[in-house]
């Protein structure tokens, strides 16, 4: 069983906005004073009969908080709100969230796929790694699909009924493989098919009667024979696609490219007619109720004999359309994906669920702006619609608590100890990534956009070599310079890779973090990792060490930091890759340079063939992402070809005109991404440029041509055919010479901008937050015995070692400690569940705390304990007085969200004192600052102790619960203080 099928999905939880639909009336809701009309005069921008109008619209956009599933009605003015969240929470440490959805036949339902959008790196979660769900538009519950499938523009595919269709694709630069179309019924939630044909299908859409697909550039008619698909072929698709919808009577319309031109043709039977073209990229072709509609430049089309296809001008561009064709929207857009570096896991998200959409009102031309805030409250939902798709739940799974044990109970009375069999480790769960996580001493800066860029301006020529000193920010290392360390890599021929090159893959890979996400400017925390654990980055699924992707680091360095290799990287060099950014961007210089070298060792040269010039690194960055075969058949593989059906034919260079293309990245391969952040720098947390861009005097990086890599003479490819190279084998190689800049000079080509001085020193750090003293004390009370989350205190920044180990005792459990092997003999493991989700942070006292998330009472396999106590020796026995403590706890500044119960446990005694607690709301009462938080007086004999955990009645996963100091104050009398605490001490 695949452990990330039974994952939660965020799904609006208040009341949500109610959408009419083809077939169902609803009555108009009146808009009250806090709804964010996208029009303020309605009657004016929309028209007159708006307000009885049926007319909705659904669109996403994602960012740090999901894929937020937006919903508007005209009867209400388009107010948008959203009616679905899509993430997995489950996963760790993933940054923002990309997708696409579509609205089905009824319009009843919504049909998401959504994905980190890291995953648009890549080709396996590309190809097969996303996650589906269904929404029910009339109170926004969601429902998820088991499957996992396709990240591409051209799914989920929303045909005339409630049909979904998702597909999934094994194909690899080896192979087309196959692909699976697995078939949901959005109104009940279940699947109804799941069927295989071999080849790479795409644009698979239910119809009236059947379902279409296009397969090796045909459009196809796909009949089920239970497990397997067979297409029959219709007609040739006229060209490398950009569209496919389904229209009035069975028709079917598709948007192709030719030359200059977007092309907008009609399939009726027999084969495709041209209606009309368009400049390329300036028109779209989108599904509304009952046919479909072209969008944007649309004089040169005439869909008067087209039954079914409207068409609309519109200036600009296009994201998306109205169901009844009175609205389109220009931009849906969260500016957090700017640059995504604002704080994440905090109480306050600036830019994370703050959606921007623009839209254009198609009867008057009224155009509009409007900021939606996402966790707004909702209006009341609709309950007219009967249809209740069950929410779909995997039996067994590790958190639905299954019967085991032997015993046939559920799994969480074996936590208990009674009937459980113990058997010690299970090893091979466990990471073989050589730098482990949640080590004080291996903590990672995070450092700011200017530090990165001098670092690379440095690296790129050589010139990387601050001192580092003996046992830097307590690390223990022995003292270095980052290319002392990693050389500069030599290029064949000489030269030097272009800073913003690097900058560019920095952005993508990793958005400048080299601290997790979880990290902030300033702050110190673990180091950003790919999937160290090999369970995709979940938090519910075991360990696979097998599986597990050890990348450390801004630039996911993976060379030599697994158990794994043949060859380690020795403790001072795995050690510096891991908490010294400058010294992980130095590391990773070398496998660009690898991939430049090994292209000329084949011939394969781009332009000119100088590395002065930004556009001459295209066919590196392709084989940075997927491979240089250097061996047999050699080359780069299809998967990053610019002409690979993957990508949409008619997309614009990534970022030019938009930072909206940051929210569906996939639409691109590899190599047009970096160049897209290398022409347009990302922002920082204070909307500042991350970095430099270029000297471009075309002013703009020119992109190579979609077509460039596509000659029959080198590879077997057919630059006008929907699928220009069917097998995606070998064949499809491309090991040629190519040049689309002609004679290069610094007139005409894009060199580097240095904003750093060779050998200049190291600058700034620009920290997001303040932090507090290292060391303090609550109120005047100098004789607190401080008890923190790291006993003898060694931070990586700021804070010396502090040693108060001889003054009280931390402790952290996680799990419950028992291995026990389940009744079908697979083991059950909770210790390796908890800690997945167990993370540090430079936050709180002496700048350091541990995290993890608040989980419901039916998730005990993802609990931590924290647990503070005074050195036994200083506490009485049972028989005497109590020792009396005022207890104080620390709150950090950032980093901790959880309302948590603190436990205070007295200890054994004889006068009958008992337990207490405070529940404490660590984000408000923090009110943004280190705090110290009186809970009140207590006494304690050998054995009392606070603990506290993540397990709550209200916890969904989502918020932060954090394990910082207590103080404990010697105290002569009773105090309740704020918790009014029962202080059972004599």
């Amino acid at each position: 069983m695949n452990p990330l099928i039974a994952m939660s999905v965020v799904a609006a939880s208040a009341a949500l906005v109610p959408l009419a639909s083809a077939d169902t009336t609803v009555a108009p809701t009146a808009a009250d004073g806090t709804t964010p009309r996208l029009f303020s005069t309605p009657s004016q921008d929309l028209g007159s009969g708006y307000a009885s109008s049926p007319d909705a619209i659904v669109q996403a956009t994602g960012d740090a908080e999901g894929l937020h599933i937006l919903a508007a009605r005209e009867s209400d003015g388009f107010s948008f709100y959203e009616i679905a969240r899509l993430n997995r929470k489950q996963l760790s440490d993933v940054g923002p969230w990309t997708g696409y959805v579509c609205t089905t036949g009824s319009g009843n339902y919504a049909a998401a796929v959504y994905a980190p959008s890291a995953w648009s790196n890549e080709p396996g979660a590309y190809q097969n790694g996303a996650f589906a769900a269904v929404i029910r538009l009339s109170d926004g519950k969601v429902t998820e699909v088991p499957d996992r499938v396709q990240l591409a523009y051209f799914t989920p595919g929303c045909g005339t009924g409630d049909e979904v269709a998702f597909t999934s694709s094994s194909a690899t630069d080896r192979s087309a493989g196959s692909t699976t179309v697995t078939s949901v019924d959005a109104a009940t939630g279940s699947v109804s098919s799941r069927r295989t044909v071999d080849g790479y299908l795409t644009h698979v859409t239910p119809m009236q009667k059947g379902t279409v697909g296009v397969l090796d550039g045909n459009l196809v008619d796909l009949k089920g024979n239970g497990k397997k698909l067979s297409a029959r072929k219709l007609a040739a698709v006229p060209g490398p696609m950009f569209a496919l919808t389904a229209s009035k009577n069975g028709t079917v319309d598709v948007g192709t490219v030719d030359g200059k031109s977007s092309v907008i043709s009609r399939f009726t039977g027999k084969d495709f007619t041209e209606l009309g073209r368009a400049p390329k990229g300036e028109v779209k072709l989108l599904p509304v109720a009952d046919g479909d509609a072209v969008v944007g430049d649309v004089k040169g089309i005439d869909t008067s004999n087209a039954p079914g296809l409207s068409k609309h001008a519109v200036d600009g561009r296009v994201a998306g359309i109205s169901r009844h064709g009175h609205l389109v929207t220009n931009s849906v857009f969260s500016e957090q994906m700017k640059g995504v570096t604002t704080r994440i896991g905090s109480p306050s998200d600036e830019g994370a669920g703050s959606l921007t959409v623009k839209a254009t009102a198609l009867k008057t031309g009224a155009k509009a702006t409007k900021l939606v805030d996402a966790d707004r409250k909702r209006p009341k939902p609709d309950s007219s619609l009967p249809m209740d798709p069950a929410a779909f739940t995997v039996a067994g799974d590790d958190d639905d608590d299954p019967a085991t044990c032997g015993e046939g109970g559920p799994e969480s009375q074996c936590l208990s100890g009674s009937g459980a069999a113990v058997f010690g480790k299970v090893p091979e769960m466990e990471t073989p990534c050589i730098v482990k996580r949640n080590d004080p001493k291996r903590q990672a800066l995070q450092p700011s956009a200017n530090m990165v860029e001098w670092a690379v301006d440095q690296a790129v020529h050589g010139e990387l070599k601050v001192s580092r000193p003996k046992d830097w920010h307590d690390t223990g290392l022995a003292a270095y310079t980052p290319q002392g360390l990693f050389p500069k890599p030599p290029l064949t021929g000489g030269g030097d890779i272009p800073a913003q090159v690097m900058l560019g893959i920095l952005a993508q890979e990793s958005n400048f973090k080299q601290a997790s996400w979880h990290s902030v400017n300033g702050d110190s925390g673990n180091v950003t990792k790919s999937d160290w654990f090999g369970n995709a980055n979940g938090v519910h699924g075991y360990p696979n060490r097998a599986k597990a992707d050890c990348g450390y680091g801004i630039a996911q360095v993976t060379t030599g930091m697994s158990e794994k290799h043949a060859e380690q990287l020795d403790t001072l060099h795995a050690g510096a890759v891991t908490t010294d950014y400058a010294a992980n961007i130095a590391a990773g210089l070398g496998i660009l340079a690898e991939k430049w070298n090994q292209l000329k060792a084949l011939g394969m040269n781009i332009n000119n063939g100088s590395p002065a010039y930004i556009e001459n690194w295209y066919t590196a960055l392709w084989g940075y992402n997927s491979g240089v075969y250097t061996s047999g058949s050699v080359g780069l593989g299809f998967l990053n070809n610019p002409i690979n059906p993957s990508y949409p034919a008619d997309r614009q260079p990534f970022l030019r005109y938009s930072y909206d293309d940051a929210s569906h990245p996939a639409d691109w391969n590899y190599p047009e991404k970096i160049f897209g952040w290398a022409e347009v720098p990302q922002k920082t947390w204070d909307a500042e440029e991350s970095y430099s861009s270029p000297d471009m005097p075309l002013g703009v990086i020119k992109v190579a041509p979609r077509t460039l890599f596509c000659d029959p003479s080198i590879n077997a490819c057919d630059s006008d055919a929907a699928d220009p190279c069917p097998s995606w084998d070998e064949s499809c190689y491309w090991s040629g010479t190519v040049d689309w800049m002609g004679s290069q000079s610094t007139g005409n080509s894009s060199t580097e901008r240095l904003s750093y001085s060779l050998g200049s020193g190291e600058p700034e750090l620009k920290s997001k937050y303040g932090h507090g003293p290292c060391i303090d004390h609550p109120s005047v009370y100098t004789d607190a015995i401080i008890v923190d989350d790291l006993g003898e205190h060694e931070d990586t920044y700021d804070c010396g070692d502090f040693e108060a180990a001889d003054d009280g005792k931390f402790t952290l459990q996680t799990g419950d400690n028992i291995t026990m092997l389940r009744d079908d003999g697979t083991f059950r493991a909770t210790p390796y569940i908890a800690p997945i989700d167990l993370h540090q942070l430079g936050a709180g006292y002496d700048h350091h705390i541990y995290f993890t998330h608040s989980y419901g009472y039916t998730e005990p396999f993802h609990k931590v304990t924290g647990r503070w106590e005074v050195n036994q020796e200083k506490l009485p026995s049972g028989d005497q007085p109590g020792q009396r403590y005022k207890v104080y706890v620390h709150l950090p500044s950032h980093g901790a969200e959880a309302v948590v119960r603190y436990d205070l446990i007295p200890g054994d005694n004889t006068v009958g004192a008992k337990p207490d607690y405070c529940n404490v709301n660590q984000g408000t009462r923090s009110a943004g600052n280190d705090t110290w938080f009186e809970l009140g007086t207590f006494s304690f004999w050998k054995g009392g102790r606070i603990e506290a955990d993540n397990i709550h009645k209200d916890g969904t996963g989502d918020d932060n619960v954090a394990f910082d100091a207590i103080a404990f104050v010697p105290f002569n009398y009773s105090d309740p203080g704020p918790c009014a605490l029962n202080d059972g001490g004599l």
